[in-house]
């Protein structure tokens, strides 16, 4: 489990822009070149760029990897605790709203594709097939997914609860990418009078829209449409307001309707300007509003997560029981092949001194005792030099049971 490390840098110390210009550096090219490292998986989403790898020294890889791209806002995390922080990020308890679902489909397609690509290795692999059988007994035993609690869905439950429905309603998402796609996704199932999708780069506007047979809207547009909607969901990454005071009054003084604009700003950094809540008729909601609404329901799912933090410990020792299992195995087939050569050589001194004339009991006890010895030699010399007490007082309990031994004695 040692050789396995984690490069992380998520939204707990980065903001959307940093984690983009991370992700455009973190490529699959650092590790395949690297003759050090025997297996990678590298994931991305809108809140965390992740580096799994395994190699002899992988702290030294990582730290390497850290210094020439000079990520100062990045965690490494080795052996145990590495594979602890892949199962926690699968169970959702390090996304940004605890028991986050996304993340799961994210790491089973990042595994995949690195199974298909061939850059995984068995240690790795075995990893994140772990990680994901934890993922899937946490969503079944515990509660730690219910209720309406990730941004995107939480965006569109709390649209229904400001305005009481959605039936009916025109909606506007401002932003295409990943949480876009997720809210508009959630909203199409709703009875709408009509949906708008609104993006920097049309085109990516343009297919989603299509996927859910709604209307695309270029982003120079906005305030026409924005002037007969009810709602606008706005997630873009931009590093600037979408909607700014002066836009949004100009869209006031020209609405065709007297119902409220509601605005709900679920974009970090924020999307609108804060002052666009003080124009009237326009109710301003941001991540803070969603998190309020959200409570309960964070609640219930933070008392899921001792529960599931039990479920990684249990997994975790799983995994370590299989490894140590194979690492049994490997051991006994080492010893198996040393004890064959050492016999095959001691065949050939016996075969040779019974060639010369020696007494056949000679030869048997001479070849008994040269293969006794230099079959246990190397084992015990390991054995001796052994410090870890606890593998000791293990490895005799076992030895007394097998061999029926009494310790007192």
């Amino acid at each position: 489990m040692h050789k396995i490390a984690v490069l992380v840098v998520s939204h707990k110390n980065c903001d959307v822009l940093e984690l983009e210009a991370v992700a455009d550096r973190v490529n699959p090219e650092l590790f395949a070149d690297d003759p050090r490292v025997s297996g990678y998986v590298i994931i991305k989403t809108c809140n965390r760029v992740e580096a799994y790898i395994t190699a002899e020294n992988s702290r030294e890889v990582l730290a390497d990897i850290i210094k020439r791209l000079r990520l100062e806002k990045s965690t490494v995390f080795v052996g145990k605790d590495a594979v602890e922080h892949l199962m926690r990020v699968a169970c959702g308890l390090e996304a940004m709203i605890v028991g986050e679902d996304q993340i799961l489909g994210q790491i089973k397609k990042s595994h995949l594709e690195s199974k298909k690509e061939g850059t995984i290795d068995r240690l790795l692999d075995m990893a994140f097939v772990r990680a994901i059988k934890a993922a899937k007994r946490a969503r079944s035993d515990t509660k730690i997914n219910e209720g309406s609690i990730s941004i995107g869905s939480a965006a569109v439950a709390f649209a229904e609860i400001i305005t009481g429905s959605l039936v009916g309603k025109k909606i506007l998402v401002i932003g295409a990418g990943d949480m876009g796609a997720l809210v508009a996704k959630a909203i199409s199932k709703k009875s709408l009078n009509a949906m708008f999708i609104s993006n920097r780069t049309y085109e990516k506007a343009k297919r989603l829209a299509e996927e859910l047979s709604c209307e695309a809207v270029r982003l120079a547009d906005k305030e026409k449409y924005l002037a007969t909607c009810d709602i606008a969901i706005c997630t873009t990454s931009a590093p600037h307001y979408i909607l700014d005071y002066n836009s949004m009054v100009r869209v006031m003084e020209h609405r065709t309707t007297d119902n409220v604009l509601y605005i709900i700003d679920i974009a970090n950094p924020k999307d609108v300007d804060e002052r666009v809540g003080e124009i009237a008729g326009i109710e301003l909601y941001d991540l803070d509003s969603l998190y309020e609404i959200s409570q309960d329901n964070l609640k219930r799912r933070l008392s899921e997560v001792s529960r599931v933090e039990e479920i990684i410990e249990n997994e975790i020792e799983i995994f370590k029981y299989i490894l140590n299992r194979e690492n049994a195995e490997i051991l006994i087939s080492i010893l198996y092949k040393h004890a064959y050569h050492v016999m095959e050589e001691e065949k050939k001194k016996a075969l040779r001194y019974s060639r010369r004339g020696r007494s056949e009991k000679e030869v048997l006890e001479g070849f008994a005792k040269a293969l006794l010895k230099k079959t246990l030699h190397t084992p015990t010399k390991i054995l001796r030099n052994c410090t870890d007490a606890n593998f000791i007082d293990s490895l005799m309990v076992q030895v007394e049971k097998e061999f029926d031994l009494d310790s007192t004695n």
